[in-house]
């Protein structure tokens, strides 16, 4: 008994130690956890614009999105998080890179969290 609490006591010294690099996305300053190079999750067009739209951990609790906005076919990139663009889709906000946790937004989305729909939500 007394080497299995030497054992744990151990593990609670060392643990501090431990060192986690972060996750490195896929594909650096394109939206953590999604693959861009695959074909968008869904997309929505509306008089030139359009939205891809690709998910993390889809179906789950924790899904989260990434979207990309492009104009006559040409992307917009975001340089300001919290940027805001009136587009005929509807209002659009650039989230960033990094959504903080997976199942915030980020890159171009709606600017109102109530328009994001889960992927199984269908119109």
């Amino acid at each position: 008994m007394n080497a299995f609490r030497l054992s744990l006591i151990g593990l609670l010294v060392a643990a501090p130690l431990c060192v986690v690099e972060p996750a490195e996305p896929l594909l650096p300053s394109e939206g953590v956890g999604v693959d861009i190079t695959q074909p968008a999750g869904k997309v929505l067009r509306e008089g030139g614009w359009e939205l891809q739209i690709w998910y993390r951990a889809k179906g789950s609790r924790s899904e989260g999105q990434h979207g990309v906005l492009l104009h006559d076919g040409k992307t917009i990139k975001g340089t300001t998080v919290g940027a805001e663009l009136d587009t005929a889709l509807g209002k659009m906000k650039y989230y960033g890179t990094a959504p903080g946790v997976p199942w915030n937004p980020s890159g171009w989305h709606f600017a109102d969290k109530g328009l994001i729909k889960p992927s199984t939500f269908c119109p």
